[in-house]
């Protein structure tokens, strides 16, 4: 598809040839560091803090749930223990080596990994930066007791911004109002996006795809972030990080397809505890040795992949470092493997059975911290630094750690719960549909925008209409990009993004691998970045291959984040059938979807609909999913050459009656309008309503036309069992029961699989004669 590229290989005998992978090449002293200037004393010991502070943060969770932790010896804790003790080197180390602006993401056993991104970005802060920060934070610093002034020194203003983030980590790990996410992400999901924490995830290896869109959109903004993906080994072996590491990894980033060649800045850190719950990652549940040996999958390079001693803070702020001078140059993405241990099991209720405790007490010998303190006992700083690290001083440091945690825990354990009434608060961000989240030069975009002649009725085709709402949406908004398979030259399977390649160019336009988790997962990840992301997914039957990115990251992150963080991003795909495709390329899967609370669905049926309801869904600030089904794309209809979107969520009444309401959506209201024609001969109207929206569906509008008819069919071609439809009838009943003279009927496909041969698929699909022959049997009305 790339005529650039000539897809020829010379079939001559040789050998492949690999990038060797450096093993714990860390040799250093922290001596020789400090002498070099890359260590001094205040960056040591703001590492042994975060160190030290992780450990006491996850001691405490262990003695709650022992019941012995004596500041709160009757709190009761429920929810999730996943504590990472014995992993606090691979948290600090990493991220301390990042900039202030950088992102990263994180896993369910990620509390070690949101402390130290908080603590990195504080002790990173300008005087006039942490004032803003405590000003923005105020409410949480009255209810820890603290107050702040400019007239604090930096140092006194990062402790009291330290300790609300102790805070707030608490608080939400206790399920409290106050908690980053408001109490309803809780451990496993905390997040803090004003410091580029863009969530720790519950689903293993779920935020891999959220990583590699971060990384790209860093990459398109030139923002010059970069981005962290700390996950475990259990993680590295599901199927979401395969498909985005070779996402991340397409040539087109850096072999001058693109504008720019510069490779995505993402670091992939494989935090290899040595168990991905019970399964031993090394002779059991893999082939490998080192995690690392896969990075030779994805490109010649290995990714630079390196292995390290994640047990020692300064081997991995080493490693880390210079995989990021790497990515600054267009070298991503990088894979290192950081070799730590989890002291404790998946959770506290792990009986550990699946260990022997000789290789525990092995591992312990090298604990992090420990080890950090006997490099730093044994270095000589200069004394304008402080002079050297004194046992006092580790005391000192020890004690301060402990009694902050001690104090922030009892503040957060008395602090308020969330008011039940908020309960749904956050399930939608906010919009404003005329908003723009981004803004580059257009001086590359067409000024004028695609625009389709229109026949003596000023109709196009459907088409054509998705395709000038996209270059309509590109040009207005310069965070809109479209990716997924075969959309760049080749124009996507139905045709809808031609020539938009040409227009907007491959940055804002490009093709990915067969990868849908991927595909929907980086979408999220450009979402929560600044991007406003349109991703094609083919058939909606391939979405079953992308269901957790769409169920449980597009869908959930609003609110779990407790309202930080909006997802704008819109998946289009195609659904159903009638042309002969068979069961995996023929569904109509709308009201999978449409059981996930979170999600926008919409399902136009004309053009009219599909290019004004596309653009208002671009603009929309929540996470859209768009069917278009397969047969309408050749359908003519009116579109106005003037600007206008449609609003989302508002039902069309596409044909006026009095005798029977038939509700519909997509291409049957094709079928739905066909039906009224034949009942239009026999004197009897039918009032034809396009919901349009599934979510939000417009339920007004519908119970009005049930009050004047008090007869409905729910006419639809998803399969029976399930579908949206009996959603649509079971509200009926709840608001117009007593307008109703006969029971609610819905028309919809067997339940079975949609069929090749023609005769079957007849057979299979709801149309406008079955329609017809249905009121006249259920409602006896007509000839």
């Amino acid at each position: 598809m790339v005529k650039e590229i000539k897809a020829l290989v010379e079939v001559k005998p040789g050998k492949l040839k690999f990038s060797e992978i450096p093993l714990f090449q860390y040799k250093s002293s922290l001596q020789e560091e400090i002498d070099k200037g890359k260590l001094n004393r205040q960056k040591c010991m703001d590492m042994l803090e975060q160190m030290l502070t992780i450990r006491a943060f996850e001691e405490m969770i262990a003695e709650i749930v022992a019941g012995n932790y004596k500041p709160l010896p009757k709190f009761r804790y429920i929810g999730p223990t996943h504590v990472s003790i014995g992993q606090e080197a691979t948290s600090t180390g990493s991220i301390n080596a990042l900039a202030k602006d950088d992102y990263i993401t994180s896993s369910h056993r990620g509390h070690g990994d949101a402390i130290a991104k908080g603590f990195s970005v504080i002790n990173l802060m300008k005087e006039e930066e942490l004032l803003k920060l405590l000003e923005k934070r105020k409410i949480y610093l009255d209810k820890i007791s603290q107050k702040y002034s400019s007239d604090d020194n930096s140092s006194e203003l990062k402790e009291k911004a330290k300790k609300v983030h102790i805070y707030r980590m608490i608080a939400e790990l206790f399920g409290k109002a106050d908690g980053y996410c408001r109490g309803v992400g809780g451990s496993m999901h905390i997040a803090d996006f004003e410091s580029g924490h863009l969530g720790a995830n519950a689903i293993v290896g779920g935020h891999i795809g959220i990583a590699t869109g971060a990384g790209m959109s860093s990459r398109y903004r030139e923002s010059g972030q970069r981005v962290l993906c700390l996950a475990g080994d259990g993680a590295y072996s599901n199927g979401i990080s395969f498909e985005s590491i070779n996402l991340a990894s397409m040539a087109q980033f850096s072999n001058g397809l693109m504008k720019k060649k510069f490779g995505v800045p993402v670091i992939y850190a494989v935090v290899n505890n040595q168990y991905a719950m019970s399964g031993q990652s090394i002779g059991e549940v893999t082939g490998v040795d080192y995690m690392a040996r896969r990075a030779a999958a994805f490109n010649p390079d290995c990714l630079h992949a390196e292995v390290v001693d994640g047990m020692d803070v300064l081997a991995v702020y080493d490693a880390t470092s210079r995989a990021l001078s790497l990515i600054d140059l267009g070298k991503g993405p990088i894979l290192l493997e950081y070799m730590t241990y989890r002291y404790k099991g998946h959770g506290l209720s792990d009986p550990l059975s699946y260990r022997d405790r000789s290789e525990t007490e092995e591992w312990i010998k090298r604990d992090p911290i420990n080890l950090f303190i006997k490099k730093l006992s044994s270095a000589v700083f200069p004394k304008d630094q402080g002079g050297s690290v004194t046992k006092e001083d580790f005391d000192n440091l020890k004690q301060k750690v402990w009694e902050r945690n001690a104090q922030l825990a009892v503040f957060a354990a008395t602090s308020s719960d969330p008011d039940p009434s908020t309960l749904l608060d956050y399930m939608y961000a906010k919009n404003d549909i005329n908003s723009i989240s981004y803004s580059v030069n257009n001086s590359d975009v067409l000024k004028t925008t695609l625009k389709y002649p229109r026949n003596d009725k000023g109709e196009i085709t459907y088409r054509l209409a998705l395709r000038e709402a996209l270059a309509e949406e590109m040009a207005r908004d310069s965070s809109v990009l479209l990716f997924g398979e075969d959309i760049a030259e080749y124009g996507g399977a139905f045709g809808v993004t031609k020539e938009l390649l040409q227009a907007f160019g491959r940055d804002r336009v490009f093709n990915t691998s067969i990868s849908e988790s991927a595909i929907v997962g980086c979408a999220v990840g450009m979402a929560m970045t600044k991007l406003r992301p349109v991703c094609e997914i083919m058939y909606d039957d391939f979405i079953l291959m992308a269901m957790d990115q769409i169920g449980n990251q597009a869908a959930k992150w609003s609110y779990m984040s407790g309202g930080q963080i909006s997802v704008p991003m819109v998946l289009r795909t195609a659904i159903g059938g009638g042309r002969g495709y068979a069961g995996q390329h023929s569904q109509s899967l709308e009201s999978i979807t449409a059981h996930m609370p979170g999600l926008i669905v919409i399902a136009p049926s004309t053009a009219y609909d599909a290019k004004g309801l596309l653009k208002s869904a671009i603009r929309n600030n929540n996470p859209v999913i768009f069917f278009e089904h397969q047969l309408l794309y050749n359908s003519l209809g009116i579109v106005p050459l003037d600007e206008y979107t449609i609003p989302i969520g508002k039902a069309d009444i596409k044909r006026e009656g009095k005798d029977v309401t038939v509700i519909s959506w997509s291409y049957m209201i094709t079928e739905a309008l066909k039906a009224a024609e034949i009942f239009e001969e026999e004197g009897i109207s039918l009032e034809i309503i396009d919901i349009r929206t599934l979510i939000p569906l417009d339920i007004e509008t519908i119970i009005k036309s049930v009050k004047k008819t008090n007869k409905v069919i729910i006419f639809s071609q998803p399969v029976d069992q399930g579908s949206f439809g009996s959603y649509i009838s079971s509200k009926i009943m709840e608001n117009a029961f007593d307008y109703l003279d006969w029971p609610v009927y819905c028309i919809s496909s067997p339940n079975g699989v949609p069929p090749t041969a023609q005769s079957l698929e007849r057979e299979f699909l709801p149309n406008a004669e079955k329609l017809v022959r249905e009121i006249k049997e259920k409602f006896l009305i007509g000839a």
